[in-house]
């Protein structure tokens, strides 16, 4: 069945060539004014002869040298144009959609409002995200007040496995909460691969100047911002409370963290205890992936199948006695 939608995406990619549909209009006039024997011979036969003194030849035939050359300029013209009205295969189609991952390593990251305790229900997350990414890359960032390039780009599970479990609170040198400090790293490792991707903050809050730096670096990036929030709020302590567990944990600064998601036209992701969470950010990666993909996707020139007609009509100027004066 044909596709109607290909035809909203008709364009030519080389549109400028179309002008050479003019040279070939007003030579084909010309041409046609030529051929019209009544014109050539009107200055010397008197009028109501001359209809009686022409006769017609193969000129003015539909099968003829200028009638042939009338159909093959313009198709000349709109095959150089290049007409085009479908994608072809990414280059790179053979990968998958990068992910760079950002792990906060600060003090409220002990926690255990989450169970053993926030950093290590966040390492589980993101093994159980790796594996159902399979050998997409992945890259895996340490930060605090500072961030830290743990793991390059890489589609190594295994070492990503090997770098995750080395992780702990206090192991920077620097205390605080500063996502914002991980962007330029982040777009850094991006643009090693070429084409785009996400970035995963995996934390439990930010800072008062978190939101406008994102808003900044969402002005110039085309990354797609994931947050995945790791702690439980206020409510969901008190809620704890009531039901005779004992839970005294720094809340999630969930306001925060929204703040910076919508500050970089990013999503906002809460852990959940079942999969919920994994799905809904491998649906936003994979989504995103798809859309840098096909912007990458080179648009397929039609013009070549317009040249076996072409050649074929090129074929009859090889008869005797087949051209065109000038």
């Amino acid at each position: 069945m044909f596709d109607w939608s290909a035809l909203l995406q008709f364009h030519f990619l080389r549109p400028y060539w179309l002008l050479l549909l003019l040279p070939f209009a007003l030579l084909s006039f010309l041409q046609w004014r030529r051929s019209d024997l009544g014109r050539q011979w009107e200055p010397v036969i008197a009028a109501h002869l001359l209809p009686s003194m022409i006769v017609r030849g193969s000129q003015r035939r539909l099968f003829s040298p200028l009638w042939v050359s009338i159909i093959l300029g313009p198709l000349l013209a709109v095959a150089i144009a290049g007409p085009s009205w479908q994608r072809g295969d990414s280059p790179f189609a053979q990968d998958s959609a990068a992910l760079i991952i950002a792990v906060d390593l600060s003090e409220s990251m002990d926690e255990s409002d989450l169970q053993p305790s926030r950093l290590q229900r966040a390492r589980d997350k993101i093994l159980k995200l790796a594996e159902a990414r399979g050998d997409a890359y992945t890259a895996l960032i340490a930060y605090s007040g500072t961030p830290h390039t743990v793991l390059p780009l890489s589609n190594d599970s295994n070492m990503l496995l090997h770098y995750l479990d080395a992780l702990s609170v206090g192991m920077l040198p620097r205390r605080g909460k500063a996502p914002e400090n991980v962007l330029p790293i982040a777009d850094k490792l991006l643009a090693a691969r070429g084409n785009g991707g996400s970035l995963l903050i995996v934390s439990d809050g930010a800072n008062d100047l978190s939101a406008a730096a994102f808003a900044d670096w969402a002005k110039q990036s085309d990354t797609q911002l994931l947050i995945w929030g790791m702690g439980k709020t206020q409510e969901q302590i008190d809620a704890d409370s009531e039901r005779g567990l004992n839970v005294r944990a720094q809340p999630l600064q969930e306001a925060q963290l929204r703040d910076i998601s919508k500050a970089g036209n990013g999503s906002y992701e809460r852990v959940s205890v079942d999969d919920d969470d994994l799905k809904n950010l491998l649906k936003r990666i994979n989504r995103h992936y798809r859309l840098s993909e096909d912007s990458a996707r080179p648009w397929l020139d039609g013009g070549i199948y317009l040249l076996p007609l072409i050649m074929l009509f090129f074929l009859l100027w090889f008869r005797t006695g087949w051209v065109l004066r000038w």
